[in-house]
């Protein structure tokens, strides 16, 4: 009796750490798919800039926004509820409005930079930006940044200055 309670409660053990761990790969398998499409949106994104600033120099920064604005329009209203877009969180919609307000700067920098030098140099020296977050985060919002963190940041920054070289 003691012997098959055991061989059950190790099968149970078993499927259940099997579970959890096809659901940690599916997430990550999720994560990596999406930091991929990301990276080859942004990536190709950051190539037509360079293309459109090269062709019509500081107007691409209008079109730009008109192209983000459509789309963000348009994958708003399919995937959201409007009830849900106008959410009743004044300070949070206050929050993504500056956000997006302080982003469209660094948009503008980025598409001058994109019409005086070359892409392989303003793209990495921009790119950097999620550094900043993390260190803005662990100020502000008490984030972890750990030795790994700390040593990837280093490590950014180097790759930074040796892309933009």
């Amino acid at each position: 009796m003691y012997t098959q309670r055991f061989v059950n409660d190790q099968r149970r053990n078993e499927s259940f750490h099997k579970n959890r761990y096809d659901i940690i790969l599916s997430m990550d398998r999720q994560t990596f798919f999406l930091a991929l499409l990301t990276l080859l949106c942004w990536g190709i994104g950051a190539f037509i800039a360079k293309l459109a600033a090269n062709r019509i120099g500081g107007q691409s920064i209008f079109w730009d926004t008109v192209g983000y604005a459509i789309t963000a329009v348009v994958f708003s209203l399919f995937i959201f509820k409007p009830s849900y877009l106008f959410s009743s969180d004044k300070l949070g919609v206050t929050l993504a409005i500056i956000s997006g307000a302080i982003g469209s700067f660094g948009g503008l920098g980025f598409y001058l930079l994109m019409a005086r030098k070359d892409a392989s140099v303003v793209a990495p020296l921009t790119a950097l930006y999620p550094a900043l977050v993390a260190v803005l985060a662990f100020i502000f919002l008490r984030e972890s940044l750990t030795l790994i963190k700390v040593f990837g940041i280093i490590l950014a920054t180097a790759a930074m200055v040796l892309l933009s070289l």
